[in-house]
């Protein structure tokens, strides 16, 4: 395979993994503002991911063996790059498309075309912005290649170019202007915050905590391995580690739970819940724990042969649960006898049942 493919896979790889790890706090940000977060929303934050991962794979990769490249200079003269392009006597476009110098001029404004566009539907922002965000990032990816990966590397093995500064800051401006016509600057908005819950919102939700569990478990036996490792020579820790991975994101999930009568991705999404009687309150959220985050966690720590397939087919019963239920408010909810609110919307005398 391809240098070039290689990297797409990995701009395409490593992006999703960004995008789901900022699924989180675009979800929160998002249903605190608008109380939405259409689909095409998603789509931009994948892209966006996958695109600034894109930056940095065809710009330092593939990292070379120490010792098995020649250092590379440092090119501080303005222009020098595009004075390399020279028109054709003959063979017109043609020509000037299957030129070096050319292609090198042409593919460091186009690779940053996007950031120009990301800078306008993302940030709101326009051409001065989006042309001195492109400069400083630029600025970040010569720097890195130049220093060698901050010294990573005895010197640099691919070239510092002023002009690359230059031309991707007109990348960043040209995409910009390009996207005016697409990207239309928006007011406040004036449609009013969604009162009930919706299928999106729970599912973006149940997909928050997730995301929470997965990414504080892997935190947590990563640094397992490097106690193991580097510090305490604990010989056997496979047992400690699934045991902390699993234990870990549920304690804190309960804690929420517990403590506010919602888990992690309903806070994020923004939703509440409440029950009949402040006295049942308490009880109330240990069957929710114990009917909802209780049996994932349990599976996960069991450590059986079925142990996966028993946990997908929990997830997909839990979710399917959630569809035909009033407020989409599921299993657990159900049988905990708790309401299911978005965080906004309170009504007359519910303060005093509110679980958050």
């Amino acid at each position: 395979m391809s240098t070039q493919a290689m990297n797409a896979l990995y701009a395409v790889g490593l992006g999703s993994i960004v995008a789901v790890l900022l699924l989180v706090p675009t979800a929160a940000v998002r249903y605190r503002r608008t109380g939405r977060l259409p689909p095409g929303e998603l789509l931009l934050l994948l892209a966006a991911a996958v695109y600034g991962l894109a930056l940095w794979t065809y710009t330092l990769l593939p990292l070379p063996d120490p010792g098995s490249f020649t250092c590379r200079p440092t090119q501080l003269d303005p222009l020098t790059s595009v004075g390399r392009v020279a028109l054709p006597d003959e063979g017109g476009v043609r020509a000037l498309l299957r030129q070096p110098a050319f292609l090198q001029v042409a593919l460091n404004v186009l690779l940053f075309v996007p950031f120009g566009f990301f800078v306008r539907r993302v940030l709101r922002r326009g051409v001065v912005v989006a042309g001195l965000l492109g400069l400083a990032a630029s600025a970040l990816v010569e720097t890195t290649q130049g220093t060698g990966i901050w010294g990573l590397y005895d010197c640099a093995y691919r070239l510092l170019d002023v002009d690359d500064l230059l031309l991707n800051a007109t990348g960043a401006v040209l995409g910009s202007l390009a996207s005016w016509a697409v990207v239309r600057r928006r007011g406040p908005q004036a449609r009013p915050l969604p009162e009930r819950v919706t299928w999106g919102r729970r599912v973006v939700g149940m997909a928050c905590d997730a995301v929470f569990v997965v990414a504080v478990g892997a935190a947590v036996a990563i640094g397992v391995r490097f106690l193991n490792v580097y510090v305490l020579d604990m010989g056997p820790w496979r047992d400690l580690q699934v045991l902390l991975q699993w234990s870990v994101p549920f304690a804190l999930e309960a804690v929420l739970v517990l403590g506010a009568g919602r888990t992690v991705g309903e806070w994020v999404v923004s939703l509440r819940t409440t029950g009949r009687s402040r006295w049942l309150v308490g009880p109330q959220r240990v069957v929710k724990l114990a009917t909802g985050l209780g049996p994932v966690f349990a599976l996960g720590l069991a450590d059986l042969p079925w142990g996966g397939a028993a946990l997908a087919a929990y997830l997909a019963l839990t979710l399917a649960a959630a569809w035909p239920t009033r407020e989409h408010r599921g299993l657990s909810h159900v049988l905990a006898g708790l309401e299911l609110r978005t965080a906004l919307t309170a009504g007359p005398g519910e303060g005093l049942r509110a679980d958050a």
